[in-house]
């Protein structure tokens, strides 16, 4: 982990050398390599993505450089990136499922991204290895061209678990009830959100090592159009971020909401489209709980935009060898919960969410809207 007194490495770098004891102005310094690396790994995700562009140099409009995706990116071949794992200090398996693999070798794709002040083409490196949820995973970034290696290492934990996954956080969820359509569950494993005055909580106890958490309430819903045809939405309800007190877990955390929080940010996002639409049918709530890594979160905060007059501030990175960036972890805990008939019927039928057109539990229109 390294803080820098000046940022330096947003993609582009013009350095001018003054020498006091010559008249000789150096319009650039000698170049030397420097890599930008970012990284999450999360043993929850089937595919692990890490990110890797040149720092570049050269004269002009830095802006007009970072649209040339060979000022920003490396060139097939180039890079060779490898993870291997450590657990208690020693060497050890990489991937889950294989009792002999103790090197992951990264492949490289090029993807598009949306329009920004970068080249749409980026390179990313990645792997399909499932990893393990526990241990220290290490990446080695080296140009095969210039013999330049950078390095950096981060450890890893698993998502919030048993026991601390309380209701409605727990199980069964979505699939299990549409698997078991002649089961009984209890009442509490739907999500009855038909009586806005009541106060609602999401809670669950925090894991070892993980510093910053954030919570998704996602509703997802079905369009139909006139055509017949139908489109699957959702919208996310987003809960402020919590820090645990320390990194050594057993906290409990509790996020409250009323129902209607809910539902007047869903009749905001949908009432501010306007497609084609016939009706529209509720499908499930998602809760999402992702945990982050104390590194990642100081990334984050020193890159923050600075709101002080003096925008000379430091930077956070935690790549050896020359590099600048993050290569951290984050975990994640997703359960999928139904409704209540109760609470279809709401939304069918008490303004102003009727006029969404909610089918009710019935799987017809409401019969009132007010």
């Amino acid at each position: 982990m390294r803080f820098y007194s000046k940022a330096f490495f947003v993609f582009s770098a013009i350095t001018v050398l003054f020498n006091s004891c010559k008249n000789d102005l150096k319009i650039l310094a000698p170049y030397k390599e420097t890599v930008s690396v970012y990284a999450l790994l999360d043993p929850q995700e089937n595919r692990q993505y890490i990110r890797i562009n040149k720092i570049f140099l050269g004269e002009g409009n830095a802006y007009t450089m970072a649209q040339v995706t060979d000022s920003v990116n490396y060139q097939q071949g180039v890079l060779s990136v490898t993870m291997e794992r450590f657990f208690n200090g020693v060497s050890d398996l990489t991937t889950l499922g294989n009792p002999t693999k103790k090197q992951i070798v990264l492949k490289d794709t090029v993807i598009q991204i949306k329009p920004g002040p970068f080249s749409q083409s980026q390179r990313l490196w990645y792997t399909d290895d499932k990893i393990f949820t526990y241990g220290d995973y290490h990446i080695t970034i080296t140009d095969n061209h210039t013999g330049n290696v950078f390095t950096s290492k981060t450890l890893i934990f698993d998502s919030i678990k048993q026991p601390g996954i309380i209701q409605p956080l727990g199980f069964p969820d979505y699939n299990w009830i549409i698997a078991n359509p002649t089961a009984t569950p209890p009442n509490y494993y739907f999500q009855d959100l038909s009586v806005p005055s009541v106060k609602r909580d999401v809670r669950f106890v925090t894991i070892k090592d993980a510093r910053e958490y954030n919570v998704v309430m996602r509703f997802h819903y079905r369009d139909f159009d006139f055509s017949g045809d139908s489109t699957n939405m959702y919208v996310d309800y987003n809960f402020p971020t919590l820090s645990s007190q320390s990194l050594d877990g057993g906290e409990t955390m509790i996020m409250s909401y009323y129902s209607t929080d809910l539902f007047d940010l869903i009749y905001s996002k949908i009432n501010a489209q306007t497609p084609n639409v016939l009706k529209r049918r509720v499908i499930k709530l998602d809760f999402i709980v992702t945990a982050g890594a104390q590194n990642f979160v100081d990334f984050l905060k020193v890159s923050a935009p600075s709101t002080s007059v003096a925008q000379d501030k430091p930077t956070y990175s935690n790549i050896d060898g020359g590099g600048y960036g993050i290569f951290s972890c984050r975990s994640r805990y997703h359960i999928s919960k139904m409704f209540a008939s109760a609470t279809l019927d709401y939304l069918a039928t008490k303004k102003p969410y009727c006029d969404l057109l909610f089918l009710g539990a019935n799987g017809l229109p409401g019969s009132t809207c007010n």
